[in-house]
C-alpha cells in the first residue's frame, strides 16, 4: 500500500501559486469562498493535495461523510466524439431536473466541492445555470469539464459573474485536422475562440476565477501532438497577461470494446518533450493514474468523492465511467438518491463491505471497469 502519493508532492508548487487566488478572494471580501477554496486545494484529489488520503487508506471506516461529490446533470450531447461511450451506447437521454438535483445536493449538508461533468454536455440541460446559482448560494466550489463548444461570450460573462471556480477545457488535439477528427460536430476555431472569450470576460471583470485548466485524452490519433498541445495552451493563456496557475492534465484513453483500436502507446520521447515544454512555459503538469495503471486497488480513495448519475444512481467515483456499460453501473450502484438518502446508505452494509474489500485489496464488483488501478 502506498501511504503517500508521490504524484501529489509534485503539486506543492502549484498549491503555493494557487494561494494568489485565495488571497484575491479574501481581498474582494469573499471570505467564505476563500476558505472553501483553501479547503479544496488541500483536501480534494482533482489536482488538489488530498492531504488526508493516507489516513483513509489506513482507516477507510473513519473517512468522514462526503464533503465532495460529482453529479452528472445530463446524458444528452450534441457531439459524436469517436473516443466517447456516448457515441456508441443505446442509453435513453436524460436530464436531471433542478428539483432532482437539489434533492441530491441537499443530502450533503457540508458539501464544499462539486464536479459537474458526466457523459453529456451540461449546458444542454435548461436548468444548468439555475443549478450553478443554487450551489453558489451555498458557497460551494464548482468545477466542470467542457469542450467550450456551447460557452459563447455571453455564457462566459454569466459564468464569471456567478463566480464559477474552475473550468477544464477538454481539447484532444493541437491542430484543426486532428481535433475535428476526434470531436465530431464542432470546430477547432470555435472552441479556441470561446476559451479566449472566457479569458476576456475574466479580464473585463478583473477576476482570477474561473481558473482555467486543460484536459487532453490521449489516443492513437493525437499522441504525436501532445508537445504541440503544450504550445497551444501557452499561446492561449499567455494572451491573458495574468499570473495564475495553469495546469495540463493528460489522460490515456478510457477504452471499451468499440474503441480498442484507438488505444495509444505514449513514446518516452513524447513524454520527455511534454515535461520539457511545461517547465519552459511554467505550466503545471499532471498525468492521470491511468497512464501507468500500476497501483493496487487498496490504494484507492476515490470512493470518498462519490459520483451521481443523471438517473440518481450513486457509484463510488467517476473512474468507472466510459466503459459503455451504463446498465451495469446502475445495477451495482450503492442506491438511488432520488428515492434513498445517502446518509443512510453511507452507514449501510453494502457500502461497509465495499470499504472492507478495498482495504483488503479486493476488487468490488462495481469496480470491474476501473482503469486507474490494477484490478486483474
Amino acid at each position: 500500500m502506498e501511504i503517500l502519493d508521490v504524484r501529489r508532492l509534485k503539486l506543492l508548487g502549484m498549491f503555493w501559486s494557487r494561494m494568489k487566488t485565495f488571497f484575491f478572494l479574501l481581498r474582494t471580501g469573499k471570505i467564505k469562498n476563500a476558505l472553501v477554496y483553501l479547503w479544496v486545494s488541500m483536501f480534494t484529489r482533482d489536482a488538489g493535495l488530498a492531504i488526508m488520503d493516507w489516513f483513509y487508506r489506513l482507516n477507510p471506516h473513519l473517512a468522514p461523510y462526503p464533503e465532495a461529490i460529482e453529479v452528472e446533470v445530463t446524458t444528452r450531447c450534441h457531439l459524436k466524439c469517436i473516443i466517447c461511450e456516448h457515441t456508441y451506447w443505446n442509453e435513453p437521454p436524460r436530464d436531471m431536473s433542478f428539483d432532482e438535483f437539489k434533492k441530491v445536493v441537499d443530502q450533503f449538508p457540508k458539501l464544499k466541492w462539486i464536479g459537474l461533468s458526466g457523459i453529456g454536455s451540461s449546458f444542454i440541460n435548461k436548468d444548468f445555470i439555475k443549478m450553478l446559482q443554487y450551489l453558489k448560494s451555498r458557497h460551494i466550489f464548482i468545477e466542470f469539464y467542457d469542450t467550450f463548444d456551447l460557452i459563447d461570450s455571453e455564457t462566459s460573462e454569466e459564468l464569471v459573474k456567478l463566480g464559477i471556480d474552475k473550468i477544464w477545457m477538454s481539447c484532444d488535439g493541437a491542430t484543426k485536422e486532428t481535433y475535428e477528427k476526434i470531436r465530431i460536430g464542432t470546430k477547432f476555431e470555435k472552441v479556441i475562440g470561446n476559451v479566449k472569450g472566457l479569458i476576456e470576460a475574466k479580464k473585463k471583470y478583473k477576476t482570477k476565477i474561473p481558473e482555467l485548466w486543460f484536459h487532453y485524452i490521449v489516443n492513437k490519433h493525437n499522441v504525436s501532438e501532445m508537445p504541440q498541445f503544450v504550445d497551444l495552451v501557452h499561446s492561449i493563456v499567455s494572451e491573458s497577461k495574468t499570473n495564475y496557475a495553469t495546469l495540463i492534465y493528460f489522460t490515456s484513453l478510457l477504452y471499451f470494446d468499440k474503441v480498442l483500436d484507438l488505444i495509444p502507446t505514449i513514446p518516452k520521447e513524447i513524454r520527455e518533450q511534454v515535461v520539457e515544454k511545461t517547465k519552459k512555459y511554467n505550466i503545471y503538469l499532471n498525468w492521470n493514474e491511468n497512464i501507468t495503471c500500476d497501483k493496487p486497488a487498496k490504494d484507492c480513495t476515490k470512493w470518498t468523492e462519490p459520483f451521481v448519475l443523471a438517473s440518481g444512481h450513486i457509484q463510488p467515483c467517476c473512474a468507472i465511467n466510459e466503459a459503455n456499460d451504463r446498465q451495469f453501473q446502475k445495477d451495482y450502484s450503492f442506491g438511488n438518491l432520488f428515492t434513498e438518502d445517502f446518509r443512510t446508505l453511507w452507514r449501510a452494509d453494502k457500502l461497509n463491505k465495499f470499504k472492507n474489500a478495498i482495504h483488503k485489496g479486493g476488487i468490488p464488483r462495481i469496480c470491474k471497469n476501473c482503469r486507474l488501478y490494477k484490478i486483474k
